[in-house]
């Protein structure tokens, strides 16, 4: 039995200014192809389908596609929510999607989708969690003693009745660490304070395979059975080292398994570049890649971005770490080759849909908008 263990499409995502649907476009085309190269018996996505709860137009275009390749080859796809998704706006549709061989895994009910598959070793179980907060699983079984993130993976584990005598694979959307061991995060991930959203990878115990979503680092978790594939493309600068890919996942017999990692091919790499503005200038390569570029001059040149731009037109980032000084200032760059600070409202917004993974409503925007400008018209008397 063969699967593609993808996650973290964040469909619909920018990187900072960038519109990055040509190159998700790109990433689930090569899935496509993986899939149908490899002869998998299904394609798992382990969560955060889109990068908002309220998907753009473009970023539900994406899905469709993604969703018809896949159908018309003939290859199942299972989907579990992730903490940017919207449950009920991913599950919409789940009954009939299912008869094309779509399914979506996207509300927790209190008991998890569980899909039943067989091949010359036998019966083989795949079991789907959605994005799970320890209030969630207290709802469904409020007679028992839920405290953390840990005990809530694990009581829903309990309820399911898994036979661990048997092949079992399972997916999840949660922070998950291993003992002793260090997880690699991004930039581009939103994590809780502390260790309050850590699940304990012992709670996977018995699994044939655990294939995780939520972290965009490609890793291991204490085995090599439980694993993150991270996110298809660098949603940060802090990602532009990573070699990003698909896990292909083999189960034979109970007991014997075998990955490897399937490299994408971006249609635009994140390419990070470091000196004083001459150099770079002097040994520039005209690229449409991303650019995070690192200036070490003395004194921030005038007009950097736009002198950068002229052969790196997609520049991204700009940062300035002057030769001998500790201090750097950082340039988020907009779309129009300029500097751009964002505004309080901006980061307010932002910070508001990291904590309750929704955008303000309209009017919400309205009142917030209103008391900044009052707070603004004060400082300026």
């Amino acid at each position: 039995m063969k699967f593609l263990h993808l996650s973290d499409l964040h469909l619909g995502r920018r990187l900072y200014e960038m519109d990055l649907t040509q190159d998700q476009e790109h990433i689930l085309a090569q899935c496509v192809q993986m899939a149908v190269e490899h002869q998998v018996d299904g394609v798992l996505v382990a969560g955060d389908v889109y990068d908002r709860s309220v998907p753009s137009v473009q970023a539900v275009n994406l899905l469709d596609f993604f969703f018809t390749r896949l159908s018309q080859k003939g290859i199942p796809v299972y989907l579990i929510s992730g903490n940017h998704d919207s449950a009920d706006r991913l599950g919409f549709g789940a009954a009939l999607l299912q008869d094309k061989g779509v399914h979506l895994a996207s509300n927790f009910g209190g008991c998890l989708e569980h899909y039943l598959m067989e091949d010359e070793h036998g019966p083989l179980h795949l079991w789907a969690i959605p994005f799970l907060r320890p209030s969630m699983v207290r709802s469904a079984w409020p007679e028992e003693s839920v405290e953390d993130y840990t005990q809530a993976v694990a009581l829903v584990l309990k309820h399911s009745g898994v036979d661990m005598g048997q092949r079992n694979v399972i997916m999840a959307h949660q922070f998950v660490v291993a003992a002793g061991q260090t997880t690699e995060t991004c930039e581009s991930e939103t994590l809780s304070l502390g260790t309050l959203d850590h699940v304990d990878a012992s709670v996977f115990d018995g699994f044939d395979y655990v294939a995780l979503g939520h972290i965009h680092s490609p890793q291991k978790v204490g085995s090599d059975r439980v694993r993150y594939c991270g996110s298809p493309l660098a949603y940060s600068v802090s990602e532009w080292r990573h070699q990003k890919g698909a896990v292909l996942v083999e189960l034979k017999a109970k007991g014997e398994v075998e990955w490897q990692v399937l490299p994408f091919s971006p249609l635009r790499a994140l390419r990070r570049i470091e000196g004083t503005l001459e150099q770079l200038l002097e040994h520039a390569i005209p690229s449409e890649d991303y650019f995070y570029a690192v200036l070490t001059d003395a004194i921030a040149p005038m007009y950097a971005a736009q002198r950068l731009r002229s052969v790196y037109p997609n520049l991204v980032k700009l940062e300035f770490k002057p030769e001998g000084r500790q201090e750097t200032i950082e340039s988020q760059l907009s779309w129009n080759g300029g500097r751009s600070m964002p505004s309080a409202m901006e980061l307010f917004a932002e910070f508001y849909e990291s904590v309750h993974h929704r955008p303000l409503s309209q009017q919400e925007q309205t009142l917030m908008q209103t008391l900044f400008e009052t707070l603004e018209g004060g400082q300026a008397d």
